[in-house]
């Protein structure tokens, strides 16, 4: 059975648009001649990370999943996952379709959008706290006194946002002693750090604003768990409220 567009872009993470030049040979030495290769110019990029978006227009090679059906100048929506970045662009075919113009296009996008929703939905379910507002503070976090610190070279930098709160889309605040005139604050915790293993989780200054999703998280050298926002996922602009609201809602039902 034909895999599905939705199945398809599921699996892919780089899905371009494109046509084959050439069977059986590659765009740089670095990958070996084989018949399953192909030289495939890009015409359009519909999915994948900004670093390559600068191959629009270019040539890459293809590792095809299929290679017995290929010919030189078939035209195809390709989909793909990285097999080597550096000197060149070379990547391994999940599958293929053939072009189909704009209704093909935006079954791709509604792929896309669906499983945007479904990963938001994950993330949704799993938060303490929804929140929108505004940052008005940030300062590292201290921990207790008596805490024995274990650094690591991936450590995260912890360090707490003050946000006043403008709405509450999921969760409760706890009112504490706040005089009922006074705006209502949340604290939450983010990692400042630029390391690979934290470089995609959001980062905060006084000043920002936007929709948190704070979720409950474990600080072991603390023995605590405290609310933060730790997710590449757990922060969006302002003007997201309205898909976070709709996607809450399928949550309720």
């Amino acid at each position: 059975m034909p895999a599905s567009v939705q199945d398809l872009t599921d699996r892919s993470s780089f899905i371009f648009e494109g046509a084959v030049r050439q069977v059986g040979a590659v765009t740089f030495p670095g990958i070996q001649t084989s018949p399953e290769m192909a030289i495939v110019q890009i015409t359009r990029i519909l999915k994948g990370p900004s670093v390559l978006s600068a191959f629009a227009g270019r040539e890459i090679t293809v590792q095809l999943h299929e290679h017995e059906t290929v010919r030189e100048g078939l035209h195809a929506l390709f989909f793909t996952n990285g097999l080597h970045f550096g000197d060149g662009l070379a990547v391994r075919e999940v599958g293929r379709l053939d072009a189909g113009g704009r209704q093909l296009e935006r079954q791709v996008e509604e792929a896309l959008q669906r499983k945007s929703d479904d990963e938001l939905l994950e993330r949704l379910r799993r938060a303490e706290l929804v929140v929108s507002g505004v940052a008005i503070a940030t300062r590292r976090h201290e921990p207790a006194a008596d805490t024995v610190l274990r650094r690591s070279e991936h450590d995260p930098d912890w360090w707490e946002c003050v946000i006043e709160v403008e709405s509450v889309e999921k969760g409760k605040l706890k009112s504490g002693e706040r005089k009922k005139s006074a705006p209502q604050r949340v604290v939450t915790l983010f990692a400042k750090s630029e390391d690979v293993a934290w470089y995609r989780a959001p980062k905060f200054e006084k000043g920002t604003k936007g929709i948190w999703l704070l979720q409950r998280i474990e600080l072991p050298d603390e023995r605590i768990e405290i609310l933060g926002t730790i997710h590449k996922l757990d922060f969006h602009p302002l003007s997201q409220l309205e898909r976070i609201r709709g996607l809450l809602k399928r949550i309720e039902r």
